[in-house]
């Protein structure tokens, strides 16, 4: 049989259309989970308003205790020290930032997109005196200019689908110092290839993740952070911390729920009760994991690699 190429150019059109369509819907429910009052998130948030897995020592603590725990581990492990300048993409409401200034003397950028989380900073920073030590800058990742001798990344990794994560690497790249360090927390597919989930998956992935219906698996990660020029140096399950995260925030939800229902429509408040539930059940099943991976530039002579007692 002729192979038939105008059949083939209809079905890669179809298939656009269909990406196409699947980012718009995906844009749609984004709006939904990210542009609410700051009022809403302060009332199942914890007082820092962070918004990114927290850190349980014993899984006992309040969720104030570990999300503090989170920073300062993270800080510490980075060996975030007094003069560096440290870029936190996606920085939400500023708390990362405003610690790391506070406690450690690092000089700071925060980059979001959300004016709400932009204008909730400032004032956050304005009230802790630290207005010329940390900076919020309201733009998208790719917008970033300048070199930091740290980046933090503890949410979301910032891309779109598993194909532009080698865009997202190269730009971190990009602004890392020769001899800087990078910490993300990246979501990531569990499942090995082959592997039904227990979980539906691929109507969550759908719904909450990315455009292509899974996240990167860990491999892929790796290969891709190495292509970039990135050497991965520590990687650290969190699935357990998310997970108790997680819960932690559903319980505060559902007990403020009459107060919430006032802030937000009805379809936005339905869309973070099964945010915040299917996350949590798909971190359980294992069908997705979270793994914190620091990183520096390939090519560091070994010399000047730390020990295991110290940061990074």
């Amino acid at each position: 049989m002729p192979h038939d190429k105008t059949g083939n150019v209809g079905f890669r059109k179809i298939v656009s259309l269909m990406k196409s369509t699947m980012k718009s819907a995906l844009a749609r429910r984004g709006r939904h989970l990210y542009d609410a009052p700051n009022d809403y998130y302060a009332m199942w948030l914890d007082p820092l308003m962070v918004y990114s897995c927290a850190w349980f020592e014993h899984g006992d603590e309040d969720l104030a205790t570990a999300q503090l725990q989170k920073i300062d581990r993270v800080l510490t492990k980075i060996d975030l020290r007094a003069g560096h300048r440290l870029l936190d993409v996606d920085c939400g409401w500023g708390a990362l930032v405003i610690r790391a200034a506070e406690k450690f003397g690092a000089r700071c950028v925060g980059v979001t997109r959300s004016k709400n989380r932009f204008d909730w900073a400032n004032e956050c920073i304005k009230a802790a005196g630290l207005s010329d030590r940390v900076e919020i800058r309201l733009q998208a990742r790719p917008d970033v200019e300048g070199r930091f001798d740290r980046i933090t990344n503890l949410g979301v990794l910032g891309y779109d689908d598993r194909s532009d994560f080698p865009e997202y690497v190269e730009a971190l790249h990009e602004h890392l110092a020769p001899d800087g360090v990078l910490v993300s927390h990246c979501v990531m597919s569990a499942r090995p290839v082959g592997r039904r989930s227990r979980y539906d998956s691929a109507e969550f992935f759908g719904s909450y993740a990315l455009a292509d219906d899974e996240p990167p698996d860990l491999g892929h990660t790796l290969t891709a952070m190495r292509d970039g020029g990135l050497e991965v140096s520590c990687i650290q399950d969190l699935r357990r911390h998310c997970v108790r995260t997680l819960r932690l925030w559903e319980a505060n939800f559902r007990a403020k729920e009459l107060a919430l229902r006032q802030l937000v429509d009805e379809q936005h408040f339905r869309a973070w009760c099964d945010h915040l539930s299917d996350w949590a059940t798909a971190f359980e099943l294992d069908d997705v994991s979270i793994y914190e991976i620091i990183s520096r530039k390939v090519g560091m002579h070994a010399s000047l690699l730390p020990w295991p007692c110290e940061a990074g």
